[in-house]
């Protein structure tokens, strides 16, 4: 509707208009008028929203065997124990019958410093580095474009107690290359609609390789039920091109838990299932991935328990068991603990967590060799204990 001065001043620009005897500058005159309320009109029909939101999670830790002499190290590391902290903007925009714009953009620090995580293979820093996506979404499902999580990353963290946070990617398990936080560039992905419980995606990553199109490609598929207090799914990919000699150049970064690895594919496979039952909820889940011609196999066991002791104490409690297959040799790394969580408040807690890790064979000889990530210096063993604050905003 027009407002009354609007209204008014039509009212006058009418009667002079035909005091004027010109009726075709009086019609345009009151359209252009009109502009504004129709413009109204149609914001109503448009809704949108914007969301910011974000995690801090941080923790002061105690680790053994943290260098070559076997010294203890007391350390804030990349950020607390539970979830990665990052900070994002989400939203969405009603198109109407049915159709929604939608889009994402997160990006991952860490408190202690500041820094941005998720840097590129190259070391450049990223903006959004855990998301950056748009999409449309409609009855028939949702189709997403940008920079996404893997689909068996995805389905693992669904599995893990931790959702693949730092407890499992700084003491834990993984199961190397993209499996753990894993996520491509230049990604598309189609989610259906939920039908009986039943969830299926497909994915595929571009490689931005001209006059090769199978080159750093990556394509995906999942299927998930999720009924009551159920939800099982398993998820299966290939990511093309992991490896190479050259970080400035490679798509996925070059190393296999830090240690450098020829050009290779890894092939994942992920099936697992959480079961809540009263104050409890049951974590487990398998992991397959095969690193090739680099030659690394990975068959990654998890299994957990959470329980809600009050309905505001959390006991956590996995046990993580991964086998690594290389050059004929074998080998075990078995990590466990518990964490106990404090809620004061829906969006505030604090915690304290202690776990133990333990290598054999080829395990241990790779948390040794030079550059790797997760090194034990030459120790079969590794302790840590910490207190940790989190909060969501």
């Amino acid at each position: 509707m027009l407002r009354r001065q609007d209204a008014a001043v039509g009212l006058a620009i009418s009667f002079f208009v035909n005091r004027q005897g010109d009726l075709f500058l009086k019609k345009l005159l009151l359209g252009l008028l009109s502009l504004p309320a129709l413009a109204a009109s149609g914001a109503v029909c448009a809704q949108s929203s914007v969301t910011l939101y974000g995690i801090i999670d941080e923790a002061v830790r105690f680790d053994t065997h943290q260098n070559k002499s076997g010294g203890k190290l007391f350390t804030m590391g990349s950020g607390g124990e539970i979830q990665g902290s990052r900070w994002g903007l989400q939203g969405t925009e009603d198109l109407g019958a049915g159709l929604a714009a939608i889009f994402q953009l997160e990006g991952g620090f860490t408190p202690n410093t500041g820094v941005t995580q998720q840097s590129t293979p190259s070391g450049a820093a990223r903006l959004f580095g855990r998301t950056a996506l748009v999409g449309l979404s409609s009855p028939y499902g949702t189709v997403t474009l940008g920079r996404q999580y893997t689909l068996v990353h995805e389905t693992g963290w669904t599995h893990d107690i931790y959702a693949f946070a730092n407890y499992t990617g700084t003491v834990g398990f993984q199961g190397a290359g993209l499996t753990g936080g894993g996520r491509l560039d230049n990604t598309v992905r189609y989610t259906s609609p939920t039908l009986a419980g039943f969830t299926l995606k497909g994915a595929y990553t571009f490689g931005q390789t001209a006059g090769n199109f199978h080159q750093n490609s990556s394509p995906a598929v999942s299927i998930s039920y999720d009924n009551g207090p159920l939800n099982v799914g398993a998820a299966y990919q290939i990511v093309n091109n992991i490896g190479g000699l050259n970080p400035a150049t490679t798509a996925y970064g070059s190393t296999y838990f830090g240690v450098t690895i020829p050009d290779s594919s890894q092939k994942i496979f992920t099936a697992g299932a959480t079961y809540k039952f009263g104050a409890a909820k049951l974590f487990g889940s398998y992991i397959y991935s095969h690193v090739y011609p680099a030659d690394y196999r990975n068959d990654s066991f998890s299994a957990a328990v959470q329980y809600y002791i009050t309905p505001t104490f959390v006991l956590d409690l996995p046990v993580y068991v991964d086998f690594v297959h290389h050059a004929g040799q074998s080998g075990t790394r078995i990590t466990s603990g518990p964490t106990f969580d404090y809620l004061l408040s829906k969006r505030t807690d604090v915690y304290v967590g202690v776990d133990y890790n333990h290598l054999t064979g080829a395990w241990t000889t790779l948390a040794a060799a030079s550059g790797s990530n997760q090194p034990f210096f030459g120790f079969n063993s590794l302790f840590e204990a910490a207190i940790g604050l989190r909060h969501r905003f």
